[in-house]
């Protein structure tokens, strides 16, 4: 088999094991036995398990700013794409994409350093372009300061509250998680909009 489809379907089963089990719990192993594949040949390829781990980051944000653009170019109004980049990341694919992503600083500064800060500096510059875009055609407040705006919203991602499976029968006054997110998420979306298009937002998008 030649040494490129090797290594991609090393990287494809290597990403899907790394954003189901995490790093820690990854084994070379599992992962040899799987593709029928030595481990030696996989760290002659990349070196150790970290070097496989940079690559797979690699492509998991390469995959992560792809998902990014469709979002955030696909409706006309500003404040649309924003809903939906923001929905994006919390909830399917992406929402599994950025959970492997969160404890790269922590763990792997170095990586993060190589890989994944740029690209939230390439997140950070989409918001801003699209919450300008927004003020010039009369749907984003005008005195909303757009990178104060991007960075919350980075932090959102970051740090979203992410969906609970407890049961909320048994007590009315207890929401899921998820259902406070997508609250907090309308009420934010609404507070950035101008006066003229409340109205329409509170008619046509919640």
């Amino acid at each position: 088999m030649p040494s490129d489809e090797i290594r991609n379907r090393i990287l494809n089963e290597a990403t899907a094991m790394f954003l189901r089990e995490g790093f820690q719990k990854t084994n070379l192993d599992t992962l040899s036995q799987m593709l029928f594949v030595s481990k030696r040949t996989v760290y002659k390829i990349f070196g150790s398990k970290k070097g496989l781990y940079r690559e797979c980051i690699k492509r998991i944000i390469t995959n992560v700013e792809y998902e990014d653009e469709l979002n955030i170019r696909k409706n006309e109004k500003s404040i649309n794409n924003i809903r939906d980049f923001i929905e994006s990341h919390s909830s399917g694919e992406l929402l599994l994409m950025e959970q492997a992503l969160n404890d790269l600083n922590k763990y792997f500064p170095d990586i993060y350093e190589e890989c994944l800060k740029s690209s939230e500096q390439k997140r950070m510059a989409r918001l801003v372009e699209q919450i300008k875009e927004g003020q010039r055609n009369g749907d984003i407040h005008p005195s909303v300061n757009p990178e104060i705006v991007a960075i919350i919203i980075q932090q959102m991602i970051k740090n979203r509250i992410t969906p609970n499976d407890g049961n909320s029968d048994s007590n009315p006054n207890i929401y899921l998680r998820s259902e406070i997110f997508t609250e907090f998420m309308r009420i934010f979306l609404r507070g950035l909009l101008s006066e003229k298009r409340i109205q329409e937002y509170d008619d046509n998008i919640t």
